[in-house]
């Protein structure tokens, strides 16, 4: 389904909808369900490491949700992220590292 069909719904709903997608994506794999940099592993959320919105209307939400656009994170580093104050060098290199030789 491309994105621009879940545009023509209200912004927010196409977002949360592809986030929901995201999570149950990532939840299906075999991906580490903890946060990347930490461990922390009680809760994690879903992070897009390229935002929604810097996909182009004609792109696929399987390309959004691609688990190599997924990473795990505890709510605080995932604040961080979204702040700015995490790059996304360190997210993807602490993942590489607790995924081992997954890849």
């Amino acid at each position: 389904m491309p994105l621009q069909q879940l545009k023509a719904k209200a912004l927010q709903q196409y977002a949360a909808q592809i986030r929901s997608l995201a999570r149950v994506a990532y939840r299906k794999s075999s991906r580490p369900k903890a946060c990347a940099v930490c461990g922390y592993d009680t809760h994690y959320e879903v992070c897009h490491i390229k935002p929604i919105n810097e996909f182009m209307p004609t792109d696929f939400v399987a390309d959004v949700n691609r688990l190599n656009n997924l990473v795990a994170l505890c709510p605080n580093h995932h604040w961080e992220f979204d702040h700015g104050l995490l790059s996304v060098t360190v997210l993807t290199s602490a993942e590489v590292g607790s995924m081992g030789h997954e890849q």
